[in-house]
């Protein structure tokens, strides 16, 4: 079954979600956590020449990829109401070099064109597995480096309190954001051709947020 993408975010709902990461201190400080994890990332990576934000949202992560040294950005995602947004968030005119609408189902750039990738928030909305697969293999194909992806995981006090609430699987795609068990989530990266380079947990053993950076073998 072919996967439909599906544009979520109207203008407004993403200029909303931009400001949403700024609302509370705690929001400001998980934030600030996920930039210092992505820049420790990139560094562990050999600072790469080209990198890919996909899902790129409204911007959120390029200081954190600026700063890490990185000459070469391109942006992308699905959503027009993103990109807009994105669009009035750009650091310079040349960063990110190109800011294009395409899909992590189906990216819009050649095999092994960046060197790396950040999927940053987006595989915790992947319910089932062959969705999972079909991304990874995505990722695969275009990264010629490392692949750096963050998500839900369990093992955390926050995982413990959210027990029992499972959303309801939608048809395919996209759905509400999930909890996994890090040994199946870590099964997908080993089926789709990954190694694990670091695990790195944004607060350890209380938030579910995690953040892979993966290699290909």
């Amino acid at each position: 079954m072919q996967i439909e993408n599906k544009d979520h975010y109207s203008l407004n709902r993403a200029g909303e979600y931009d400001q949403h990461h700024k609302k509370s201190l705690r929001a400001r400080l998980t934030s600030e956590r996920e930039l210092a994890l992505l820049k420790q990332s990139l560094k562990i990576a050999g600072v790469p020449e080209t990198v890919l934000d996909l899902p790129c949202g409204t911007g959120r992560f390029w200081p954190a990829i600026a700063e890490a040294g990185v000459k070469r950005l391109i942006a992308g995602d699905y959503s027009e109401g993103m990109l807009a947004v994105a669009q009035r968030n750009r650091l310079s005119d040349s960063f990110p070099e190109q800011l294009i609408r395409t899909s992590v189902f189906d990216i819009d750039l050649p095999d092994n064109s960046v060197d790396f990738i950040a999927c940053m928030r987006f595989f915790h909305h992947l319910y089932h597995r062959p969705d999972r697969l079909s991304a990874l293999a995505e990722l695969q194909r275009v990264a010629r480096g490392h692949v750096a992806v963050s998500l839900w995981v369990d093992g955390n006090l926050a995982s413990w309190r959210r027990r029992g609430r499972k959303p309801a699987a939608p048809e395919r795609g996209y759905g509400k954001r999930v909890c996994f068990d890090s040994d199946d989530i870590e099964a997908d990266f080993a089926t789709a051709g990954f190694t694990i380079r670091e695990r790195m947990d944004v607060w350890p053993r209380i938030s579910m947020w995690r953040m892979y950076l993966l290699e290909q073998r």
